[in-house]
């Protein structure tokens, strides 16, 4: 089960794209799961927040010390936060789509709780490769 609220007030959401997002999220929630490794296994679904730069910035200097926006902040418990304007922001610079990089965000928070790290170069490339495969089978239209 994934519950996705949109709290970005920058940003129009559309209620398409939020349903695109349920479903590729979903599938991905549960192709994780089913795979068994992390704290995703113990979790009966996540919860997943749109939000904008100030309220990005406020929580990750709430919790993580860092008050600046991020592109997404993963909680153990199954919470996912998400910067849409990181995103679009990223988008650009990339030459991709915002919706695929919102995508992308949360498809990395579950890598998180399936024991993901990026830390290092190595871990972050094998985490980056393994995003990118997830991507493919559960947004295939932004692959």
């Amino acid at each position: 089960m994934v519950e996705i609220y949109s709290a970005c007030k920058s940003r129009g959401i559309s209620d398409e794209f939020l349903k695109q997002l349920q479903s590729g999220w979903t599938a991905a929630f549960f192709l994780l799961r089913r795979i068994g490794v992390g704290q995703i296994t113990k979790l009966d679904g996540i919860e997943i927040t749109l939000l904008d730069d100030d309220e990005m910035a406020r929580l990750h200097g709430e919790f993580l010390n860092d008050a600046r926006a991020t592109d997404v902040i993963t909680f153990d418990h199954g919470e996912l936060l998400i910067g849409v304007e990181v995103a679009a922001r990223q988008a650009d610079e990339f030459q991709s789509l915002v919706e695929r990089e919102i995508a992308l965000y949360g498809i990395h928070g579950m890598l998180h709780l399936s024991g993901f790290d990026d830390k290092s170069s190595v871990e972050a490339k094998k985490m980056s490769n393994r995003q990118e495969e997830v991507l493919r089978v559960c947004f295939p239209h932004w692959d």
